[in-house]
């Protein structure tokens, strides 16, 4: 007997094998069994995610660095490379120079220190906390012109000192507020009202004050951000600082603070999305939100990763959040594999996709991505992104940017679904140049939205199209393949429910938007190529993308599973609004 189903959302991303038999849920119908370098839409779809292009060599390539961001003004933003005892500073996709050379600043930060600093913004500039260095400020004065200096306090504490300054640092009802120092995790500093650098303790309203957190361990605090209140996060605990009663200003006179979970936190600065904080748990594996309940009457901590607990995977080191198109909160883990998440909370979706980069490294089969920073430019929210990989038999650390989701009217010539790449744009080519960054490297290759055979590219960087091809848009860069793999296929017979039965997918019925390629069968490595391609296409030209309904008949044999992996690996966009599966079934 045969029978179809539809799955005409995938909301809920990659969720955990152990819900992979839960086919009486509503969670089920909506997720996946593998999502990966696929982009969740929060109407329901998946596109392809776009590639990530190459902007410059991170200054060392035996050690990490960092990205953070620094919005001047709402037209003027910046990306910042902070690395082992220095910075380098990016704009309008591109790094700054001076004197022909990138344009840096010495800074006392080494390499293991990095991800410990906590980096907070008032107006103007950044301040920056680390337990070994006193606060300290960084200025921008000019595009090429950064200053950073030791905050200058007015009654700066006495039990300051090095290996003891705070590790924290926010701002609440215009005042500054600074905390656990390793000697008093549980200490907070704050200054006096509109007077940030004024540390002057006293007792009245507008006066700095010090507290201490009283609860029966020593629990660090690991994170503090502003909302309706102070929301900190320690490492065994959530709490809120306020003032005692609601409405009521913070004061040495008038201050309370609160538990509201047990959930303790990772010493990473948490997001914040309207009134919630996004926050990690103290073995970096569980997502929380922070959030008022009007119903409790209290703050929550819900763990969004419960229906998708694996995808953490060893843990993660460093998040950040998009907001446009569409809001998508994107971690790094441990491993260097990207993780994103699609929130949208008051539609009710929190889809996980997970994402390899192109390229290798000697552990790992794909581009480590090392940090991440969301920086506003060109009127869109941009992911930067410092990657590790291996490039002619050397570690290599690279700085690029996500391109954005492809758009609803762009043409195929402006794909961009290549990692680490770039784009030639002029008179009719056969061979660029600019790919230094990848020597010896096999690349995908894009010309005027036809796709070539792939090339390598030589010791001076260049890189030759095959077949003598040209073009006059030409992109190219590493190859990376979009894979998904839906749950089994829920099928009744006469006498219940058919799982356990033996049973194939005849023919999957796939509902795409401005899609170049599908593969598909029951093995990724054998996946039979689908393009979309009707009768008004001429033999030999590239068809255009493709918007409607393709069927596939995927070759595969009986077995419990009936599961067909879905792959788009060519330099091509695609979207997935649906799936209509016909399974057939034994009994």
């Amino acid at each position: 007997m045969t029978q179809r189903t539809l799955q005409a959302s995938f909301v809920r991303g990659e969720i955990t094998p152990r819900l992979h038999g839960r086919e009486d849920t509503q969670l089920y119908q909506s997720g996946l069994a593998i999502c990966e370098n696929w982009i969740v839409l929060p109407h329901g779809g998946l596109t392809r995610r776009p590639g990530t292009r190459f902007v410059a060599t991170a200054k060392h390539a035996d050690k990490q660095c960092r990205l953070i961001t620094f919005e001047y003004s709402t037209e003027d933003a910046y990306t910042i490379e902070v690395g082992d005892l220095y910075m380098r500073f990016y704009r309008d996709f591109g790094q700054i120079q001076k004197n022909d050379a990138p344009y840096e600043i010495v800074t006392p930060y080494t390499e293991a220190q990095l991800f410990e600093l906590v980096v907070t913004q008032t107006e103007n500039s950044l301040w920056i906390v680390h337990k070994d260095h006193p606060p300290k400020e960084l200025k921008r004065n000019d595009h090429d012109d950064w200053v950073i200096s030791d905050i200058v306090f007015t009654a700066k504490p006495a039990e300051w000192k090095a290996g003891n300054y705070p590790r924290r640092c926010s701002f609440y009802q215009q005042r500054s507020i600074f905390a656990s120092p390793p000697d008093q995790p549980q200490t907070i500093w704050t200054s006096k009202t509109s007077d940030e650098k004024n540390l002057t303790l006293g007792t009245n309203a507008d006066d700095g004050f010090k507290a201490t957190i009283k609860a029966g361990q020593v629990n660090h605090i690991q994170w503090m951000v502003e909302g309706r209140a102070l929301m900190m996060g320690t490492s065994g605990a959530t709490r809120t600082l306020s003032g005692a009663s609601g409405g009521e200003a913070l004061t040495v006179t008038s201050v309370i603070n609160r538990r509201h979970t047990t959930e303790g936190s990772a010493a990473i600065t948490p997001i914040q999305k309207g009134e919630v904080a996004l926050f990690l748990s103290r073995n970096r594996k569980r997502l929380h939100e922070f959030v008022f309940s009007f119903e409790r009457d209290s703050f929550i901590a819900p763990d969004l990763t419960f229906l998708s607990q694996h995808i953490t995977g060893p843990g993660i080191k460093a998040m950040d959040m998009e907001n446009d198109p569409d809001a998508i909160i994107w971690m790094v883990r441990d491993d260097g594999q990207l993780v994103g998440v699609t929130y949208e909370k008051s539609q009710e979706v929190v889809a996980f996709h997970r994402h390899k980069l192109g390229g290798k490294t000697d552990e790992h089969p794909w581009g480590e991505a090392e940090s991440v920073a969301v920086t506003y430019e060109a009127k869109r929210e941009v992911l930067w992104l410092s990657v590790k990989r291996k490039v002619n038999g050397a570690v290599v650390r690279h700085i690029e940017y996500m391109e954005a989701v492809f758009n609803d009217n762009a043409v195929k010539e402006d794909a961009f679904f290549v990692d680490c790449g770039g784009t030639y744009s002029g008179e009719l080519a056969g061979t660029i140049t600019g790919f230094s960054h990848l020597v010896g490297e096999t690349l995908d290759i894009l010309h005027d939205g036809k796709v070539s055979p792939q090339a390598t590219v030589l010791g001076d960087g260049s890189v030759t199209l095959p077949n003598k091809r040209k073009g006059v848009k030409i992109t190219a860069g590493l190859p990376y393949a979009s894979l998904i793999q839906p749950l089994s296929p829920i099928v009744a017979t006469q006498n219940g429910t058919g799982r356990g039965k033996k049973k194939r997918v005849v023919s999957m019925g796939v509902d795409v938007m401005n899609t170049g390629t599908l593969e598909a069968g029951e093995n990724p490595e054998e996946a039979q190529n689908y393009i979309f391609r009707d009768g008004s296409t001429p033999f030999g030209q590239s068809p255009e993308l493709y918007t409607g309904y393709l069927e596939i008949d995927p070759d595969n044999g009986f077995n419990d599973k009936a599961q067909i992996y879905i792959r788009a690996s060519q330099p091509l966009p695609a979207t997935i609004r649906s799936l209509i599966t016909e399974v057939q079934s034994e009994g």
